[in-house]
């Protein structure tokens, strides 16, 4: 079983663009409901319409600054995890060049010693 865990970043990303949908959306119902407020029969309907379209406006900036500080945070966690793969993929690569230009220079100081060796047989007469 393979430890760790991945992070889909494109999901994070959507979901953003889907909380910014929202807070678009809850504009246009804002817009909606206080251009159909006289239009909602006697009373006080008309004026509880407008309070009720004036607070979403007014939550709306709160809103879309929290959603703004999501957008920048999850920017920033992309970056990270990217950097991270990215640093962990350097160190495995560093790892593997050292590995095989170990096993490399072992052939070759195996091939330089029997050499070594056949050459001190030779002058010793043998």
């Amino acid at each position: 079983m393979a430890g760790g865990y991945t992070v889909d970043t494109t999901s994070l990303a959507i979901r953003v663009g889907e909380l910014r949908a929202l807070a678009d959306e809850v504009a246009a119902a804002a817009d909606a409901l206080q251009g159909a407020s006289g239009d909602l029969g006697p009373g006080d309907l008309a004026a509880a319409a407008r309070e009720i379209a004036d607070q979403w406006r007014d939550d709306l900036g709160s809103m879309r600054d929290k959603i703004d500080k999501i957008a920048d945070n999850v920017r920033k966690a992309v970056d990270n995890y990217a950097a991270v793969e990215q640093g962990g993929a350097d160190r495995m690569r560093l790892a593997v060049q050292h590995s095989v230009a170990e096993q490399q220079l072992a052939v070759l100081r195996a091939g330089a010693a029997n050499q070594q060796a056949a050459a001190n047989r030779l002058s010793a007469g043998g």
